[in-house]
């Protein structure tokens, strides 16, 4: 069978797939819990697949390999470390989140502040920066797409906009139904790769052995040689030290606070189950992690420099569907597609409870029946879907940079008040104003000076310092005002 054939084949059967799950999730939404968080009764496969499905997304499985493969190892320490150590931070406050009886984690503010407001700005927070961090998604799709089926990347965008709204218009449970399949799929595609590389390479000594000898430019565009020995170093080229531990305050307290983590916790159908999400998630994911940095490793092994100038992005798309082609090929990025759009459904659903219930329901004067909230939650899909497929036409060029930086917003603005709030320190509602105010204040101040070279670590690990001293001084001037009392 030739290789545009078996891709069509791929194709046809993952858009049959994808359509019985939206078909079949459709109309089951009655209320908003249902619909955002499906009423809490997730089981702990589910949460698993779906907190799993979450993370791994375009720019795990083509940024990051397309790192090892172009740098060296000192990836892991930019972004896979700061990810696990986040997500060990999560695990902390898991019960005490669950224990809320809340649908967004903006209702937190106001379930415990009483403020509207609160829940509303938080809204509008996470509905901007959603929107931007969704054009990571649309690109890996749109690349993957474009090679597969020799069409224009924007018309692949084109394509993932359709397959996205499709399967977040069903609501959470689409999304959890979605996510079980495509992690599946790609934990099967990747296990399949990794040990095909394996095999090419004669094993896991030898394929160090191999990677240890690289040497050469990795593609035209690269600026500096890899040395001998360099692949396997931990530190180095642009990922210095002083930059990889900074993005522990991007890459992960921003998952530590991520609401896209913490919806898939609150709709577990109990507090153990929650926690037991993130454990075996952690279990999985080092599975896939492992084989994705020794497929990126064993690529440059067998494939030591490309012919042609490609992005890191661009890499292990260029190199399975060309250099190291196999009937496995086209089962493999189609996964990459499914990683893509699992990511991508559950922020569009995100941005959806955030325009609905937060900010909508939040602020308006009169209580708005649930069938509306739905209702305008769908309109927020296509709507968020929408811009962030305008703004993927003209992409960032590395992903894994620009996912760090989004994520650093969500660091500074909302790693304060959620964890200050959920460990029990005595904040008060004008001291997460001064959090929000100084965070805002210090990334339109602090990004440009990072973005221009004029500093060197990431702008969070500055940022979260000024929004958690604001936020505590405001909140001591406070208690202080009042006697004490809050």
């Amino acid at each position: 069978m030739s290789k545009t054939a078996l891709y069509l084949l791929y194709f046809c059967l993952y858009s049959v797939v994808l359509l019985i799950i939206g078909k079949t999730s459709l109309g089951s939404d009655n209320s908003p819990r249902d619909y955002f968080i499906c009423e809490r009764k997730v089981n702990l496969p589910l949460s698993v697949c779906t907190f799993t499905g979450t993370w791994v997304s375009a720019i795990t499985i083509l940024s990051l390999t397309g790192s090892v493969y172009e740098d060296r190892l000192a990836v892991l320490f930019y972004s896979v470390v700061p990810w696990f150590l986040g997500a060990f931070l999560l695990a902390l406050v898991t019960r005490r989140l669950y224990a809320n009886d809340i649908i967004t984690v903006p209702e937190l503010f106001r379930v415990k502040y009483g403020s509207r407001s609160l829940q509303a700005v938080y809204g509008i927070i996470f509905i901007v920066i959603y929107i931007f961090y969704l054009v990571s998604q649309y690109k890996g799709f749109g690349m993957v797409a474009s090679a597969l089926f020799d069409i224009p990347y924007p018309v692949a965008v084109g394509m993932v906009y359709l397959f996205i709204l499709y399967t977040t218009f069903g609501g959470y449970r689409s999304v959890v139904r979605t996510d079980m399949f495509n992690l599946i799929l790609l934990t099967v595609s990747l296990s399949v790769v990794f040990f095909s590389i394996l095999s090419q390479v004669g094993g896991l000594r030898e394929l160090y052995r191999q990677a240890g000898e690289v040497s050469g430019y990795a593609h035209a565009a690269v600026q500096a040689p890899t040395q001998p020995g360099q692949l396997l170093a931990f530190f180095g080229g642009r990922y210095t030290p002083l930059v990889s531990l900074s993005m522990f305050w991007g890459w992960g307290l921003g998952l530590a606070a991520n609401p896209q983590y913490l919806v898939r916790l609150l709709g577990a159908r109990d507090s153990s189950t929650a926690r037991k999400t993130i454990l075996w998630s952690l279990v999985l994911l080092a599975f896939l992690y492992f084989a994705l940095v020794h497929i990126g490793l064993g690529m440059r092994a067998l494939v030591p420099s490309l012919p042609f100038p490609e992005t890191t992005d661009g890499i292990i798309i260029r190199l399975i569907d060309n250099e190291l082609y196999g009937p496995w090929s086209g089962f493999f990025l189609f996964s990459v597609i499914g990683a893509c759009i699992s990511t991508a459904n559950s922020q569009l659903l995100l941005i959806a409870s955030s325009f609905s219930y937060d900010v909508v329901r939040g602020l308006s004067r009169r209580e708005l029946s649930e069938a509306w909230v739905v209702r305008l939650g769908r309109l927020a899909v296509l709507g968020g879907g929408t811009l962030a497929m305008l703004f993927t036409l003209n992409p960032p060029a590395f992903t894994l940079s620009y996912g760090g930086d989004i994520w650093g917003a969500v660091s500074i603005l909302l790693f304060p008040p959620l964890y200050g709030t959920l460990l029990g320190c005595k904040l008060t509602k004008r001291g997460i104003w001064a959090c929000i105010l100084a965070g805002s204040g210090a990334i339109f101040v602090l990004y440009p000076m990072y973005y221009n070279g004029t500093l060197t670590a990431h702008p969070a690990m500055f940022g979260v310092l000024l929004s958690t001293g604001a936020m505590f001084l405001v909140s001591a001037l406070d208690r202080h005002r009042t006697g004490g009392r809050l």
